[in-house]
């Protein structure tokens, strides 16, 4: 025979599983109270899901970020201003990532942890427990080896390399500039070995070029127009509102 008391803790077991699935069935799980904003315009996490769904890219199953910014102001902007636009996620700790809108055209965001997948990018760009994702201007130039670890890649802001580097004059297609050495870049960056790699240097609006070590020997980053530029390449090789420089070792 059951006894009163387990009678009355079986009902509170009851009515405490019967409040929590209520709880989630209403509250539309537990990242529905936090509230992401995509360049200036809050969404929760089951908004996002209802209005825009989920798509599976790689191993994960999410929302796209650029289904979420084009349903913003920013989806009234000309193509050609969109394709200029660098945007900065940022993690409720501080942690930010800068990423280009054709970055965020194969972007997701999953609602584990509230974290960012990009399958063209390094880990480091999992941003956990995002809480913006905004227009910012152009921020450090991330310098990646394919393949590797975060750590074994590095990030630096215009204002450093040329404060620290000594910027050298130099003469393309007849016209003078000054700008900071593109082996010294690297070297600064802590890639010293690294003869028999190539380079992808990639601008804010998709634009890249690859060029092997003994173009780069003759290259510099020009602050003017955030570019690198070439003595021995022709004037295509000139990759403006540079964000990512790619190493791939031979």
């Amino acid at each position: 025979m059951v006894s009163k008391m387990a009678l009355i803790a079986g009902v509170v077991v009851a009515v405490v599983v019967v409040a929590a699935v209520g709880y989630v069935v209403l509250s539309g799980g537990e990242n529905d109270n936090d509230k992401l904003t995509f360049y200036g315009s809050e969404y929760s996490w089951s908004q996002m899901v209802d209005e825009f769904g989920t798509v599976t890219v790689g191993n994960y199953t999410g929302v796209s970020l650029s289904a979420v910014l084009d349903a913003t102001d920013f989806g009234e902007l000309p193509s050609d201003v969109q394709n200029e636009t660098l945007f900065q996620i940022t993690a409720d700790d501080g942690w930010q990532k800068n990423v280009s809108w054709r970055d965020l055209q194969s972007g997701i965001i999953v609602e584990a942890d509230l974290m960012t997948y990009f399958p063209d990018l390094p880990g480091a760009y999992k941003v956990k427990n995002v809480v913006s994702v905004e227009y910012v201007e152009m921020g450090p130039i991330a310098i990646i080896l394919e393949g590797a670890s975060w750590t074994e890649s590095a990030e630096l802001t215009w204002d450093d390399l040329f404060e620290e580097l000594n910027a050298t004059s130099f003469t393309s297609s007849n016209f003078d500039y000054s700008g900071v050495r593109m082996t010294e870049v690297l070297e600064y960056a802590g890639f010293t070995d690294v003869q028999n790699a190539t380079f992808t240097i990639e601008g804010v609006d998709g634009y890249e070029k690859t060029v092997t070590w003994a173009s780069v020997q003759n290259g510099f980053l020009v602050e003017d127009g955030y570019r690198c530029m070439f003595t021995d390449l022709a004037n295509s090789y000139r990759v403006r509102n540079v964000i990512r420089i790619t190493v791939t070792e031979s």
